[in-house]
């Protein structure tokens, strides 16, 4: 078993927008999860490869968007961290990105 930390953290550009109107979600093999854009979540999964989806619904809707997409491999009590960031557009997809630690990111 390992473990994944995500965080979302909008783009400085449309980060008011996005909050105030959007809630943020990731999908971990097909299951959905709704996040926070105050802290970030950690989930346990079992060793191996994982297909991650990271994505914002407008409040009243169900249309997935700015869908990003990563492939991660979680090691025997390995703790990957990553952070879902969109791009300054809202049509621009989030991109999971790794992170080191809190204040190092690759």
């Amino acid at each position: 078993m390992g473990t994944i930390e995500i965080e979302f953290a909008p783009h400085w550009v449309n980060a008011s927008l996005v909050r105030t109107l959007a809630r943020p979600f990731v999908t971990i093999d097909g299951v959905e999860h709704r996040q926070s854009w105050t802290a970030p979540s950690t989930y346990t999964l079992e060793s191996g490869s994982h297909e991650l989806t990271a994505f914002i619904r407008y409040r009243g809707t169900n249309a997935a968007l700015g869908t990003g997409r990563r492939t991660v491999t979680v090691q025997p009590g390995q703790q990957v961290s990553l952070r879902a960031r969109n791009g300054w557009a809202n049509h621009m997809p989030f991109e999971l990105q790794l992170r080191l630690a809190p204040t190092l990111d690759v």
